[in-house]
């Protein structure tokens, strides 16, 4: 139980951090509350958009991947994560300077001002269906851990209510600022905690050397990559799940709110070209401790192996330690819901609120989206009520599910002629292609190469489909008032310097 208790104070320590937040005045206005005032620094930038992303998936998902398919995963992550950076600079640069000087406070906003309000509907509605899998992810591997921790003391679906709870106050509270000082917060505890169990796992049997060669003794194929290899990971696998967690991470609301958050160009650039770096440090550790763990704690399969992180730092630190450095994942887990939630919250009040009562004052609109976080929060809680699919495979078809949008973010920012039906059109088939795929046959469908489709995955499929239609669409039809306007803008000289 001492793990328990650890995990409600930092769920305190969380709201007492946002009530600072609140109590100074950070939630006042609209601008404060949604985008911190454009008023975030380095340090808080860069941890604050770490800890976004580094969730459960990262922590617990990965873990359990490298636990059950091996080597592979940590393929995925360099072909993902090495170019990560410098695609964010690439797509989200005139986002910060156009947000800047058009007041943006959502994702809709750029969608909005370059085709129009079809596509300022649209971008909220499919990131929140894209978030939502990506959400019950972390709940769900939040609800796991509390019962592995507390022995089955605290039960699944106790654990589903508890911490979730804590982040919907303090994110009705705090708002943008208050979010992004817990997730520093937050962010620089779970990196070290997960340092500390990452040599702790290595040195239990002699170092890294030793302990992957006892792993490659027991279980040579989690080493195997290709066609003919591996458990799982042919090259197809590694290209399929690289390219959604890539392209995804670029389309989900937390690059668009860290960029309309920072206080200057420095700070954004440093945090955009730092990030992809850091999670490749931060995130193998937890694929190769899940990967060492198979001679800890051999047995698992499918949900059963998100409990690996927990279980094998109880087999290699004191109790108090292991705690702890669980505790580190929890904080991952907690730090990307409240921006996702949030980040969703935000869309919905700004681009489908506002739109439908463009009247609404600050305080109206920051009163509904703080309604918005608590029920997201509430629709993810019920629906990881009976967990059936690893943390990982949920967290990867979210991010292949919202990436057909990096099409219309694109042409948005870099083709003049890309019109609001190229956009809507690549927009709804590949997400609906997606979503049919999965109706059809699962996670599998979506995840894995299939013959049907030129052995490609879902994801990839759908993806190839929605960047040939926007183009096609593109250019059979003609640029309306708004796209024609826009270009002014968009495409001002000054954005090339």
């Amino acid at each position: 139980m001492f793990a328990v208790f650890i995990i409600t104070g930092i769920c305190l320590v969380s709201v007492f951090v946002s009530y600072l937040a609140f109590r100074r005045g950070f939630t006042r206005s609209a601008d404060d509350y949604f985008v911190a005032g454009s008023s975030l620094g380095y340090f808080v930038l860069i941890f604050s958009m770490l800890a976004s992303f580094l969730s459960a998936f990262c922590m617990f998902g990965m873990s359990s991947l490298g636990y059950r398919t091996g080597f592979g995963a940590l393929f995925v992550l360099t072909v993902n994560l090495v170019p990560l950076g410098y695609l964010w600079y690439f797509m989200h640069r005139k986002t910060f300077i156009l947000g800047r000087a058009r007041k943006w406070m959502s994702m809709g906003a750029p969608f909005g001002e370059r085709y129009g309000n079809g596509m300022r509907v649209i971008i909220p509605v499919v990131v929140l269906v894209a978030s939502i899998p990506y959400l019950v992810a972390q709940i769900q591997g939040i609800g796991v851990m509390i019962e592995a921790m507390s022995q089955d003391t605290v039960s699944y679906r106790v654990g589903l209510f508890f911490v979730p709870a804590f982040i919907a106050v303090y994110l009705m509270m705090g708002g943008m600022k208050g979010a992004a000082w817990v997730n520093t917060i937050q962010g620089v505890f779970f990196t070290v905690m997960v340092f500390v169990l990452f040599f702790a796992v290595m040195s239990k049997n002699g170092g890294f050397r030793p302990t992957m060669d006892l792993v490659f003794e027991k279980h040579p194929e989690l080493f195997q990559l290709g066609a003919k290899g591996g458990k799982v990971w042919s090259y197809p696998m590694v290209f399929g799940f690289a390219a959604a967690m890539s392209l995804g991470c670029v389309c989900f609301p937390q690059p668009f709110m860290h960029a309309y958050s920072s206080r200057s160009a420095k700070g954004f650039k440093t945090m955009i070209l730092a990030f992809g770096g850091i999670c490749l440090i931060v995130i193998s550790m937890p694929t190769m401790i899940g990967i060492a763990a198979t001679v800890l704690v051999p047995g698992l399969s499918g949900v059963e192996a998100d409990k690996v992180y927990g279980l094998v730092a109880s087999k290699v630190l004191p109790n108090s330690l292991a705690a702890l450095a669980v505790a580190g994942g929890f904080t991952a887990a907690m730090s990307t819901v409240n921006t996702m939630v949030f980040g969703n919250a935000t869309n919905i009040a700004n681009d489908l609120y506002k739109l439908f009562k463009p009247t609404a004052s600050a305080r109206e609109l920051i009163g509904f989206a703080r309604v918005c976080v608590a029920a997201i929060m509430a629709v993810c809680v019920i629906i990881a009520w009976n967990p059936n699919t690893p943390v990982a495979e949920l967290s990867v078809i979210a991010f292949g599910t919202v990436a057909v949008t990096i099409f219309p973010l694109w042409g948005a920012y870099f083709w003049r002629r890309a019109t609001r039906f190229g956009a809507m059109a690549a927009t709804l088939i590949g997400v609906g292609m997606n979503i049919t795929f999965f109706a059809i046959g699962g996670k599998n469908m979506v995840l894995f190469p299939q013959t049907s489709l030129l052995k490609l995955n879902g994801f990839l499929a759908s993806f190839i489909v929605a960047g040939v239609i926007f183009f096609v669409v593109s250019l059979l039809s003609q640029p309306g008032a708004t796209e024609k306007k826009s270009l002014a803008f968009f495409f001002h000289p000054s954005l090339d310097k």
